[in-house]
């Protein structure tokens, strides 16, 4: 989700008030992104766009603090007149986020499409709306998306005009509304990650594989993107059939300790007496770690501990004795 505490009063900022963008020494466009995103906020990834300008002291009264545990820029390309970077946002509360940035590379540089991978949101179609949003419908809609983004009014105000409803989506994820938005959407052919957790908590895996493909197409084979399918997956009881993909995945990246904690939880959600899966993680993990997660796995579902795993654990804790000891 792009994580906007008041997307409503930002994006009216945004579209109403333009005004021209300082210029300031820096490095290379990316060494110039990886300083704004160390800074934690996202704010001044706003602070960047060309699409309409805003110095801080305008942004602020707007945007309340947005902090990124950490990032990963996992894409980028550059030529003399554009750049476009793929950018993943981990935050503290565990929430993750991706965003396609485009811009004109100079010092500094400036960005010229947003596009939030979570809702589908691109600024640059948002700002097609521009003449619309400050029309009587449109101050009515941003007024009702505001108030009660759960009336009916908020649908039929935006109707056919597939920007607002992204800007409706985006404003109701991981909220109760979200359920009424996602139903007016509109078709479009972007990938989008609400669509992938939809088709994974209805099981529907014509759905899932379009999305995932197109996912994969737009991200790459990002150790994350397989982290959130998992964690859908737990929360939808779809392990059955997504527990195989999240063990191949992790075995691609081993390093993320993340992914193997998620394809371990499946796996035991999946089939919890079978051990296969903890022979494999000793490749990377210690027994006990991986006893640490099995037992946690079952305290939180109030079962105990298979006695397969205690009999693994007790096997492969042993010490290999060289053979004149044995």
């Amino acid at each position: 989700m792009l994580r906007w505490c008041s997307t409503l009063s930002l994006f009216l900022s945004l579209l109403l008030v333009a005004v021209p963008a300082q210029s300031e020494d820096g490095d290379g466009t990316l060494s110039q992104l990886r300083s704004d995103l160390s800074q934690g906020q996202l704010d001044v990834l706003l602070q960047r766009q060309d699409i309409v300008r805003l110095p801080a002291s305008t942004l602020k009264p707007w945007i309340q603090p947005q902090p990124i545990d950490r990032f990963a820029i996992t894409g980028f390309n550059e030529n003399d007149h554009r750049f476009a970077a793929r950018v993943r946002l981990h935050f503290p509360d565990g929430n993750i986020s991706f965003l396609r940035l485009e811009g004109t590379p100079a010092k500094p540089y400036t960005v010229t499409d947003w596009y939030d991978y979570s809702s589908g949101l691109r600024l640059t179609a948002l700002l097609e709306e521009r003449r619309w949003l400050q029309s009587e419908d449109g101050k009515a809609f941003l007024s009702e998306l505001g108030e009660s983004p759960d009336g009916p009014s908020v649908a039929t105000l935006a109707e056919g005009r597939p920007a607002a409803l992204k800007l409706w989506l985006t404003q109701c994820l991981g909220n109760p509304c979200e359920r009424i938005a996602a139903a007016h959407q509109l078709e479009s052919e972007q990938p989008m990650i609400w669509l992938l957790r939809r088709a994974i908590a209805s099981g529907d895996t014509d759905q899932y594989r379009q999305q995932h493909a197109a996912l994969l197409a737009a991200l790459g084979d990002d150790a994350y993107l397989w982290w959130l399918e998992g964690q859908y997956a737990l929360e939808y009881q779809q392990c059955s059939w997504l527990v195989s993909p999240l063990r191949d995945a992790w075995r691609r990246h081993q390093d993320v300790l993340a992914l193997a904690d998620v394809a371990l939880q499946c796996s035991l959600s999946h089939m919890p007496e079978q051990t296969a899966f903890g022979v494999a993680l000793t490749q990377q993990l210690s027994v006990d770690t991986i006893m640490d997660s099995v037992a946690a796995f079952f305290a939180a579902h109030n079962r105990p501990v298979p006695e397969s795993w205690h009999q693994w654990a007790l096997t492969y804790s042993l010490p290999i004795l060289p053979a004149d000891q044995e």
